[in-house]
């Protein structure tokens, strides 16, 4: 009987001290992380405590905002002295809470807690907070240019912040576009229809949008181009000065991402039914034959890369067809009695050693003269695999006439003197294709700017 006495005794003392422990304030110990909380844990008391009291204290429990927005948490409070002190996200990836302010981290919901200090006692409001992805807005469904003509297409959200705009052409052949800011610049190429995909980031969603592109080959009227200035009397720091257009397109900045860049030219000679185009600057760097033996242009490597890769690679087939077979007189090296070879039929060629002379093409005669007329630079992307002078930035380029022996080829110095010296295997130096348009196949486009030049876009027909 006593130990029955016992045991009963043990069941109330536990009882009581169950019942004492449920009346006791709940205690929770808040998250110092980022400074957001106080220093020092705190035991969080009862709501209903500050209700007892007659005391008013309002949070939001909900709130909606558009991922990327922010929203301050306001408080309303009965007494002046309720302060908020301390903020907790349960899901930062979510939704951040700094200095009274959430921010839309990504599409989704989590619980803020917001801990407020009344009459030094601490206590804890939560707040559903709910991140939503706005909706994309792409200012055309459809779009009709001509070839050689571009056209913006704007990408904005109704509501929100947008992240990773990107824009996408599935026929790179009828038209390409590159991304400006929010902006996707199209260019038509070649008549045809193809479809530009417009994706934009909303904090881990992705949202996309599409845009018809409908390009019709160009009515546009002809714009004469003229020959350049005669250069018979200028000195050599007078630099090259007529028309420039712009046809084709190669990789020029060394950013392969945004596309090709469309290709600046110098008019040298506006004839009966063709254009005579000089590129403005040196668009890759390569040697004149891959290795040292004897050539001549008819037989050179560059000779069979120009007409080959670099033909596919910077024209369309539209653009093709308007680059006229030109008949390239190879003559010999009058100095060195050097054979210049067979005489050949190129759509892509460079200049002779006397047509880099030649006063109607805008250049000063006279190869020991260091003329501004010759001087050249470097694209970015050509600047890989080459070099300039430390003193003018100009670099040197190749001349199709044969040098010395025919192990040598003629070359422009980065200067603009002339020599028929160089190795034709020696160096990597820079390229100014040469092609001739037919006046016939084309018409000309639209002004558009490249650096320091504003040029007329030539368009195939």
């Amino acid at each position: 009987m006593p130990h029955y006495f016992v045991l009963i005794g043990i069941i109330l003392i536990i009882m009581a001290l169950v019942y004492i422990l449920s009346k006791r304030p709940k205690v929770r110990r808040t998250d110092t992380k980022g400074g957001n909380t106080p220093a020092n844990a705190h035991v969080i008391r009862e709501i209903s405590e500050l209700e007892e009291k007659g005391i008013n204290i309002t949070i939001p429990e909900a709130v909606t905002l558009y991922f990327g927005n922010t929203e301050r948490i306001k408080m309303k409070a009965s007494v002046k002295s309720a302060k908020m002190v301390a903020f907790r996200s349960l899901d930062e990836g979510v939704a951040a809470v700094i200095d009274k302010v959430i921010i839309g981290q990504k599409v989704g919901s989590t619980s803020i807690y917001t801990t407020v200090l009344v009459e030094g006692n601490y206590y804890e409001y939560t707040t559903i907070v709910t991140v939503k992805p706005g909706s994309v807005i792409v200012t055309a469904e459809k779009e009709r240019i001509q070839v050689g003509e571009t056209t913006k297409i704007k990408t904005m959200v109704s509501s929100g912040v947008m992240k990773d705009l990107s824009y996408r052409c599935d026929q790179n052949e009828i038209a390409v576009v590159k991304k400006d800011g929010i902006y996707g610049v199209v260019e038509g190429r070649a008549a045809g229809s193809a479809l530009i995909t417009v994706k934009v980031g909303f904090g881990g969603k992705i949202k996309a949008g599409k845009v018809e592109i409908e390009v019709v080959n160009a009515q546009a009227p002809v714009i004469p181009v003229s020959n350049p200035i005669n250069a018979k009397d200028y000195t050599v720091k007078d630099d090259w000065q007529g028309s420039r257009v712009y046809f084709g397109h190669y990789e020029q900045d060394n950013q392969e991402a945004n596309g090709p860049e469309p290709i600046l030219w110098r008019v040298l000679e506006v004839a009966e039914d063709s254009i005579l185009l000089l590129s403005e600057y040196g668009l890759i760097c390569k040697n004149y034959n891959d290795t040292y033996d004897n050539v001549t242009w008819e037989t050179s490597t560059l000779r069979a890369w120009l007409n080959g890769e670099f033909l596919e690679t910077a024209f369309t087939n539209q653009e093709k067809r308007a680059i006229q077979d030109t008949l390239v007189k190879n003559e010999v090296n009058k100095n060195y009695n050097t054979s210049g070879g067979n005489d050949t039929v190129d759509k892509v060629f460079l200049l002779s050693y006397e047509e880099a002379q030649n006063n109607a093409y805008g250049f000063q005669s006279g190869v020991s003269n260091k003329s501004k007329s010759r001087q050249m630079r470097l694209t970015e992307a050509a600047l890989l695999e080459g070099y300039t002078n430390k003193d003018n930035g100009n670099t040197c380029w190749w001349l199709r006439s044969p040098g010395i022996t025919n192990q040598y080829a003629a070359y422009v110095f980065s200067v603009g003197s002339i020599t028929d010296s160089y190795y034709v295997g020696r160096r990597n130096d820079a390229v100014r294709p040469v092609i001739r348009l037919k006046s016939s196949s084309v018409v000309f486009g639209e002004h558009i700017k490249d650096g320091s030049f504003f040029s007329v876009r030539i368009i195939p027909k």
